[in-house]
């Protein structure tokens, strides 16, 4: 009986797992870019002012990249419709490998790419609307 419910738990879970997640709004989007991007204390900040250092903390990077990775994920759950976000989703996995390789200049890279990714969305009224 005590495999049963384990094994039924389990299977719960992988069924779980394979749900489609609940589309977004344009409106929730936009609120989380604001809190990814924007604020003294916000994963974009806090990368930014590692990779000025001569010795990054890299658990500060790879967590920023979590956010911008969840950042990602957020676009597929909303229509768009004007623009693609192919350039900051691959600019936020190559933040991920570079966190984990601890290769300061291929963060660097990574941020400057995803910071140059906004006037794509951005320039057509994006979910933010235009960059301030």
């Amino acid at each position: 009986m005590k495999y049963v419910v384990i094994l039924a738990m389990f299977g719960a879970a992988a069924f779980a797992a394979d749900e489609p997640k609940k589309a977004l709004t344009k409106k929730e989007v936009g609120k989380m870019m604001k809190d990814v991007h924007k604020g003294a204390k916000s994963p974009h900040v806090n990368v930014d002012a590692e990779l000025k250092k001569d010795e990054p903390d890299w658990d500060v990077i790879a967590k920023g990249a979590k956010s911008f990775n969840e950042m990602s994920a957020a676009f597929a759950r909303v229509d768009l419709g004007y623009s693609s976000p192919a350039k900051y989703n691959a600019a936020a996995k190559a933040l991920t490998k570079a966190a984990g390789d601890k290769d300061k200049k291929a963060a660097t890279e990574a941020v400057a790419a995803m910071n140059k990714s906004c006037s794509s969305c951005h320039s057509y009224g994006g979910a933010g609307g235009a960059l301030k």
